[in-house]
């Protein structure tokens, strides 16, 4: 399983964490990407790069247990009281 690096990016200002990963990007520490953004109006707009079907999957699915492991971090005092 690949190492899983997360990349300082501003949380509150998107077009900051944009620019960032802009950098990153030029930098080549980024090779491809899947992308995912809430447009205001309500749509879902995505896009990927560099990424076939199978890697798509595999960064969507890293998206995922980082989103998790939020959620089990967010809730960890109500999941100690189950063991």
């Amino acid at each position: 399983m690949a190492k899983i690096v997360k990349f300082k990016t501003s949380q509150d200002n998107v077009v900051d964490a944009l620019e960032k990963l802009l950098e990153y990007a030029k930098n080549g520490e980024i090779q491809g990407f899947v992308f995912a953004a809430k447009c205001p109006d309500g749509n879902i707009a995505t896009s990927w790069a560099e990424a076939d079907v199978g890697t798509r999957s595999e960064l969507n699915a890293h998206i995922q247990v980082d989103i998790m492991y939020a959620v089990m971090e967010a809730n960890m005092d109500r999941l100690v009281e189950y063991i």
